[in-house]
């Protein structure tokens, strides 16, 4: 059951239909604070005088269109959270909403369930970016100020009265997320969101990679008729992948050109801080396999335990397939120029059989060459909305290798 928010948030529907507009008004107005415009120009008007919380908006509108609308939040209000709305879409429109963070995807006709349980996500999402101060403040108090991560990392794996301790300040994040009295270790998941946007926010090249990638990967892991509970591990790793990137400072993150030899290593760290940071959450050995070995090479020559072939974990390939395509293709790196669909594809099939597992690279060029057609909603939707359920969750960011684009 979802529960409404003690505080009143704010939503803005943003549809030049009079239907969906009434429609999304009698679902919401019960439980938020609703406010009706009919175009994006509006919408913008409405966004300069008031506060809001949530945006829901139609991509198809005369005058100012939804993608517009789309970006001009993000670039001025980058704390209001999006949910898009619409009839009608393509891969590029859904890639284009998942890379400016938007928080859902709906598919008209919609539905009281869908539409309810959204606004409950997003609004969620945002009280969670206020609760991050505090939980770094109290990680602070408990670990001591100026720890680096891998000493933190150290003291919990060896200090059962501090793994106590950070699990009840994680318990308490969590409660901005679920419903739930007591900490569960999987429902602490969707903290990490929260915590990975932050870690992107640092750098505007990485914005919305997590999202991107996910999108990416469970497209292929469909393609491999995967099983639910695979697909379902192959999303979670897939927004976990680079959560170690928490302990990588973000002069290094950023940094323009070759790194240095020890900065490298430094970089290189992150698949190992990674999975130790999620595996005292009690999650699966199969997801800690996957963000640990991410950056492994089909040819043995990767990091950090150089395993090669099929000892690979099958989702820990297909992230790094996923992780490549999009860091090539997003612009990732400031020192790299954006690849077209078409050059990342020939660059994943040039590194295919040394970094990429060939057979997957050759699946993936099947579902990208032919993504010009209508996008699988229900896809997209489960993309960028049950990964932010209570069971599930969002996170991170990506690094490219020495090729050329190949991360």
């Amino acid at each position: 059951m979802i529960h409404p928010s003690p505080v009143r948030a704010n939503v803005l529907i943003v549809d030049d239909e009079r239907g969906p507009r009434e429609s999304l008004r009698m679902i919401l107005s019960p439980t938020y604070a609703v406010t009706l415009v009919a175009s994006g120009a509006e919408a913008l008007e409405v966004l300069h005088t008031s506060p809001v919380d949530v945006v829901t908006l139609d991509l198809a509108m005369p005058g100012l269109r939804g993608q517009e609308l789309m970006r001009a939040i993000r670039l001025d209000f980058p704390d209001v959270e999006v949910i898009i709305i619409t009839g009608h879409g393509d891969l590029d429109s859904a890639t284009d909403a998942i890379r400016h963070g938007i928080c859902d995807y709906l598919q008209k006709p919609f539905d009281v369930v869908q539409v309810t349980a959204a606004v409950y996500r997003a609004v969620s999402r945002r009280r969670g970016r206020r609760r991050l101060v505090s939980f770094l403040e109290e990680l602070g108090e408990v670990v001591g100020r100026d720890v680096h991560v891998s000493d933190i990392l150290d003291q919990v794996e060896t200090d059962s009265g501090l793994r106590t301790r950070l699990g009840e300040v994680l318990a308490r994040s969590a409660a901005d997320f679920a419903p739930v009295p007591a900490f569960e270790s999987e429902r602490t998941l969707p903290f990490f969101e929260v915590l990975a946007d932050a870690i992107e926010s640092q750098d505007p090249f990485m914005r919305g990679h997590a999202r991107r990638t996910a999108f990416y990967a469970t497209l292929l892991a469909e393609r491999l008729c995967l099983s639910e509970t695979e697909k379902r591990q192959v999303r979670l790793a897939t927004f976990l992948h680079d959560i170690g990137k928490i302990g990588v400072p973000s002069a290094l993150r950023s940094h323009d050109g070759a790194l240095g030899a020890d900065d490298r290593l430094a970089v290189e760290r992150h698949p190992m801080v990674g999975a130790r940071l999620i595996e005292p959450l009690g999650v699966s050995a199969e997801l800690v396999a996957a963000v640990r070995h991410h950056h492994e090479r089909w040819d043995g020559a990767g990091y950090p335990d150089r395993l090669a072939g099929e000892a690979i974990p099958l989702t820990a390939r297909i992230v790094q397939i996923a992780d490549a395509f999009d860091a090539m293709t997003g612009g990732t790196r400031p020192d790299q120029a954006k690849f077209s669909r078409a050059e990342a594809l020939a660059e994943l099939a040039r590194c295919a059989g040394s970094q990429f597992d060939p057979t997957l690279v050759k699946e993936f060029a099947v579902i990208a060459e032919g993504a010009t057609g209508e996008v699988d909603f229900d896809l997209v939707a489960n993309l960028v909305a049950s990964t932010r359920s209570m069971s599930e969750s969002a996170v991170p960011s990506a690094r490219q290798s020495d090729q050329r684009g190949a991360p």
